[in-house]
């Protein structure tokens, strides 16, 4: 079995057997970092390209710190780019995120970004992915349409209205709420944990389990992560590096102060 293969079971028996897939973000451009958290029981890490100052190149070297670790590497890519998501995954990650889709074409623009022909439009030039020619190229380009792992984003009234048509898509494995930007999208920001939110998360979770496909949200504390997977949610991220930096901080100086 070869590292693609292996990404993908990790995620699909987990999905398959009601497990969650408990991953962070990565925010930090720096690879002990990614390093140090590995050692950690995390399923999977997500290099933030949209909103963190992290290019292909850091993130390449990045990448390495996470060899002989079980941790599925995945990328949020800026947008729903082909030429983004082709950089991307010739890193030999195991997927992507695509941020702001809205409905079932820009879904299926994704997958066509992120399959090769004839079913998408991935242009062929495996570097790191096939691990610099040491792995079969043809073994890979065969393979890779069937074990990708693409997750879009839900963070617009748009995409939360037309949720249904764009987790139904072929070739998309699941979904992953933005609650900051889903909740401006609806003129709720700041409002996140009222219940007239909370009650779309739900809605949100309940629609996409028809689907048996995975189902992300962010969880900046561990009391949303508890309670996004009552609902259903079961990719979820705990939080984000630099949150945990900022977050142990605060208790060796609040530990301090009180002595």
């Amino acid at each position: 079995m070869n590292i693609y293969d292996k990404w993908y079971n990790i995620f699909h028996e987990k999905i398959k057997n009601k497990q969650p897939l408990l991953g962070t973000w990565i925010t930090i451009s720096h690879p002990e970092v990614v390093e140090i958290l590995s050692n950690l029981p995390f399923d999977w890490f997500l290099f933030d390209m949209e909103h963190a100052p992290l290019t292909i190149n850091d993130i390449e070297k990045m990448l390495m710190a996470l060899k002989g670790t079980d941790i599925v590497p995945l990328v949020r890519v800026p947008w729903n780019d082909p030429v983004d998501i082709k950089r991307a995954l010739d890193l030999g990650v195991g997927g992507i995120i695509v941020p702001w889709v809205n409905n079932k074409d820009e879904a299926i623009q994704a997958v066509r970004a992120i399959r090769y022909p004839p079913h998408g439009i991935r242009g062929v030039g495996p570097r790191r992915c096939i691990m610099y020619g040491f792995w079969d190229a043809v073994e890979y380009f065969n393979n890779w349409n069937k074990r990708a792992i693409l997750i879009v984003q839900i963070e617009t009234r748009s995409g939360y209205e037309n949720l249904e048509e764009i987790i139904e898509v072929d070739g998309v494995s699941g979904i992953f709420v933005g609650p900051a930007d889903l909740s401006a999208s609806l003129g709720l920001f700041g409002k996140t944990q009222t219940p007239e939110f909370l009650n779309i998360l739900q809605d949100i979770a309940r629609k996409a389990m028809k689907y048996n496909k995975i189902i992300g949200i962010m969880a900046e504390t561990p009391e949303f992560a508890q309670k996004a997977l009552e609902m259903g949610y079961n990719f979820i991220s705990l939080s984000h590096d630099m949150k945990y930096l900022i977050e142990g901080a605060r208790i060796y100086l609040n530990r301090l102060s009180k002595n």
